[in-house]
Parts: C-alpha cells; structure tokens; sequence
C-alpha cells in the first residue's frame, strides 16, 4: 500500500517559526497538504518531532501524527520513524511548505510508481535539480535504509545524496513552480 506522510518536523530555522502551523485559509500549511493528498485516496500521516505533539494534537487524529525517534536527522528522521511504524508500506513524502504542490503532479508520481516498478526512489527531476521532498519512498527501500541506521552504516542523512547512490526513477517536471519550498515568510 502507498501511504502519504507530510513533513512538519523540521527546525524551521530559515523561517523562524512553525511552517505547518502558518495560516493559509481556513487551515494551516499542514491541514492545507493533508487535505490535498487525501484527494488521492490513500492514508495520509503527519511527522513532528516531539516538541510539536500537544499543538499538532489540537488539529490531528493521534492515529495520523508520527513522532520523529530515529537517530537520523533532518527529513530522514521523519520518513524512517515512518518506516518503522507502517514498514509494510511505501512512502509519499511531501514537505508542508510545498504548498503549491498540484494534484495532477501527485497523481503523476502514484502511477509511474505502479508502471515502472522495483526502483528504489520515484523522484522528481529536472537538469540538476532534483526534489526529494516530493517522492516515493518504497517500503523496501526504507527498511534497509533503517537497518543501515541501527548498524552505523548510514554515510549520512541526506536525502538528495541517499537517492543519488541508489537506483532511482525520475520523472520530468512539467511545473516548476508546484514545487517551490517556501523556506522564508515572504507570503
């Protein structure tokens, strides 16, 4: 099965405060992404690091929040400490300050998932721009990245560079501006 997991995680350094927590609408950017991935149909979970519990709780289910507890750092920490908990299920990362993302993108990425399957990584791509942050992780794919964790084997938490050592697919980016990160309170 494909589960979705939005990133909320984060430090938010660059932006100074919580980006899932950001008003946009009737929501925030958090409930703004799960409300449009749960358009494809599938489950859809939420990653915080334990400090965001009790104020994620006041807008989602203790069912779809999923506490950073790996060792790992940065979005890594998320996307395994999801991996632990449904390790039977692959992966569709999306960062909430993506909050442009489209549908038809994401539709996009569920089927080139089912069409050309066995790879390690469904990612994004366009000349050296690469977009880990919106991709499929599959469930195979994380259990060994977990199991390099526990062992000290893993060269680092980078994803860009996980995804580069490894046999990936990338699908061409019809619109870039569906995957600007919104890193700075500029909107």
């Amino acid at each position: 099965m494909i589960r979705a997991l939005v990133l909320c995680g984060g430090e938010s350094k660059r932006m100074g405060k919580d980006k899932g927590l950001l008003a946009l609408g009737s929501g925030n950017w958090a409930t703004h992404t799960v409300f449009k991935l749960e358009q494809l149909n599938i489950p859809v979970n939420v990653s915080i690091n334990p400090t965001q519990l009790e104020t994620y709780s006041h807008f989602f289910s203790a069912e779809q929040l999923i506490i950073d507890e790996t060792s790992a750092k940065g979005p890594l920490q998320g996307l395994l400490s999801a991996g632990l908990k449904y390790p039977n299920d692959d992966l569709l990362l999306l960062a909430c300050d993506m909050i442009e993302m489209d549908i038809e993108t994401l539709k996009e990425l569920l089927e080139h998932t089912l069409t050309f399957p066995c790879y390690d990584y469904y990612v994004y791509a366009q000349e050296d721009f690469m977009e880990p942050l919106c991709a499929i992780y599959p469930s195979a794919t994380l259990k060994k990245l977990n199991q390099q964790l526990e062992q000290g084997n893993l060269s680092g938490f980078s994803l860009y560079k996980l995804i580069k050592k490894g046999n990936y697919k990338t699908l061409p980016i019809s619109n870039i501006q569906t995957f600007n990160n919104h890193n700075t309170a500029t909107i």
